[in-house]
C-alpha cells in the first residue's frame, strides 16, 4: 500500500471512530459516559493530527529533495493543517478536563 494511502486510511478511521464516539457523547444519556466518550474522541482526534503532521513532515521534506517544490509545499500545508485539528481537538479535551474533572 503507498504510503500517501496509509495515512490517508488511517485518517479517515480515527476521525469514525472520534466521530461516533462524539455522536455517542452527544445523544447518549448517561453524563459521566458522555464526558467520558467526548474526552476519549478528543484524544483520538489529537493522536491522528499528530500522527499525520509528522507524516507529512517526513514526505514533505522528500518531496523537496527530489525536486518537487510545489508538491512539498502542498504536503507540508496540509500537515499545518492537520496540526491545527489536533491543536483543536487538545484544547477540547484540556476544557473537558478543567470543567467536568478539576471544577
Amino acid at each position: 500500500m503507498h504510503p500517501f494511502l496509509r495515512n490517508l486510511v488511517i485518517g479517515i478511521v480515527g476521525l469514525i471512530i472520534a466521530g461516533a464516539l462524539s455522536a455517542l457523547a452527544l445523544l447518549g444519556q448517561d453524563s459521566n459516559l458522555s464526558v467520558l466518550a467526548m474526552l476519549a474522541s478528543a484524544l483520538i482526534a489529537t493522536a491522528i493530527g499528530l500522527f499525520l503532521f509528522v507524516q507529512g513532515w517526513i514526505w514533505s521534506q522528500r518531496a523537496a529533495q527530489h525536486g518537487y517544490a510545489g508538491r512539498s509545499v502542498a504536503i507540508a500545508l496540509a500537515g499545518g493543517l492537520m496540526i491545527v485539528m489536533a491543536a483543536g481537538a487538545l484544547a477540547g479535551a484540556v476544557l473537558l478536563v478543567l470543567l467536568f474533572y478539576l471544577g
